[in-house]
């Protein structure tokens, strides 16, 4: 297999769909096709948590990637996270300083989430079929957000900066491929991490968690070189993370 990327005119458009991952997996749709609906009916996030779009005017993406030579290294949801955030200041350019990557695969305006990046993979052999999904809350009134999602949020508030969808997908596909040949180099790591560590959310900040059903705390200091989250603790330790923590949040 070669690498085969997402190729913009292999894009399809549907009303409503279980699971944009789900159902851009079939054989029927060849590597460099992507998928947007209108409607999820069963959207899913990592470990086996569902995700919810609401408001006005959301984006639920899937895109199949085939990759040779795969070797499985880390990173890649925030590889995916950096194509994101490029392709909304693209498109919104005054958010610069608001849009920040909460690690490993979520994006936030502020203190609220925005979107989530849930990747899939199929390996046969050294190859690899990559399942990029990605949804994202686009636009919609405070009151529309469900009671229980207490710290979700919309990319824009702003009814006269509605509507940009189709912009934003068409800004997605190159950057996202962009990412993914990035995520392949190690050059091209070591040059990514330096932007996903200025768009760490809580970089510097008092965090909590949970291990084993108890409190800790520590401070964010950063990714290390593979992509892991590095937290140092009151007592000076530092802690490597490769996966998200139990209820992490932030205490400031």
């Amino acid at each position: 297999m070669q690498n085969v990327l997402l190729q913009p005119e292999k894009g399809i458009f549907m009303d409503s769909v279980t699971s944009t991952n789900s159902v851009i997996k079939s054989q029927e749709f060849p590597h460099g096709t992507w998928i947007v609906a209108e409607e999820q009916t069963a959207g899913r996030g990592r470990k086996d948590r569902t995700w919810e779009t609401f408001g006005e005017e959301s984006l639920i993406f899937s895109g199949k990637i085939g990759l040779e030579n795969f070797d499985g290294g880390p990173g890649l949801s925030l590889f995916i996270g950096t194509a994101v955030c490029k392709a909304i200041l693209s498109v919104y350019p005054e958010l610069t300083r608001e849009i920040k990557i909460k690690w490993p695969n979520d994006l936030y305006r502020g203190n609220k989430k925005i979107a989530g990046i849930l990747i899939e993979t199929e390996v046969e052999g050294s190859s690899a079929t990559l399942i990029v999904g990605i949804g994202m809350n686009l636009y919609g009134k405070k009151e529309s957000i469900p009671v229980h999602l207490t710290d979700a949020g919309y990319l824009n508030t702003n009814p006269n900066r509605a509507g940009k969808k189709n912009e934003i997908v068409e800004k997605l596909i190159p950057f996202l491929n962009e990412a993914i040949l990035l995520w392949k180099d190690t050059e091209g790591r070591k040059k990514e991490l330096i932007l996903l560590n200025e768009l760490l959310l809580w970089k510097g900040q008092s965090v909590s968690y949970t291990e084993n059903g108890q409190l800790r705390t520590g401070v964010l200091e950063g990714l290390s070189e593979s992509g892991s989250l590095i937290l140092k603790t009151p007592s000076g330790t530092k802690l490597d993370f490769v996966d998200s923590p139990e209820d992490f949040h932030s205490l400031n």
